[in-house]
């Protein structure tokens, strides 16, 4: 059960360097207003390692994307600004632990190309990879 602790962790840390910006986590409600700049954040798993046998330690493995969402021809100074303060809350070395998990950036995050507006909203997604590294309880 420690996917609920890494998604926690992360959480926390984009609700700390957010200062109140409108953030939507995954299978959560959340309306965006209209004109409005607001951020999805969703958790995206890869394979489990085992770096070691038999004690029970396990790395889990992801990215932590957050898609940031600004008014579609505001243009994109403001949208990279806010993905520059994304950039540093989760910048490589950042490590959050909460009990036996300890949630470990291990390279730097990155902006990603835009997406295709969809009538209302630019989108860039935030990458964030990340490991981590579950000791047995």
């Amino acid at each position: 059960m420690s996917w609920p602790i890494i998604r926690g962790l992360l959480r926390v840390q984009l609700n700390t360097i957010s200062s109140g910006f409108p953030t939507a986590f995954e299978n959560s409600p959340f309306v965006p207003v209209v004109g409005t700049p607001w951020q999805w954040a969703t958790l995206l798993p890869a394979q489990t390692e085992d770096p070691s046998y038999g004690d029970g330690f396990k790395r889990e493995v992801g990215i932590f994307q957050v898609m940031l969402s600004f008014p579609k021809a505001e243009g994109p100074d403001n949208l990279q600004a806010r993905g520059e303060i994304l950039l540093q809350g989760f910048r490589r070395g950042t490590s959050l632990v909460q009990g036996n998990v300890a949630v470990k950036m291990i390279r730097s995050p990155y902006l990603g190309p835009p997406m295709p507006p969809d009538g209302v909203w630019y989108r860039v997604p935030v990458s964030v990879p990340f490991i981590a590294d579950v000791q047995p309880a």
